[in-house]
């Protein structure tokens, strides 16, 4: 399994600032869509007040996260998504 980071730092990639309701339809949607990918595990999303930030994944690529965010936002990530290891 890798360690799968989806960036959030350009103007277009950032994440808005969503209700409580907002945030609770789309994690909603999310453990929908990750029914399906038994072997991929989503353990969220860190941004600061700008909306810059990243979503931490274990996942088998990148291109299965791309995957699961396409279908659950309707557009592919904007920004980086890079599988990455521990060096420290």
């Amino acid at each position: 399994m890798a360690k799968v980071i989806v960036f959030h730092f350009t103007e277009k990639g950032r994440l808005p600032k969503l209700s409580e309701d907002e945030l609770r339809e789309i994690r909603r949607k999310f453990l929908e869509v990750l029914k399906d990918y038994p072997d991929v595990t989503f353990h969220g999303t860190y941004v600061n007040e700008e909306g810059m930030g990243i979503c931490d994944w274990e996942a088998p690529n990148a291109e299965v996260v791309k995957e699961i965010v396409e279908k659950v936002l309707g557009s592919p990530p904007v920004d980086p998504v890079i599988v990455v290891k521990k060096v420290l």
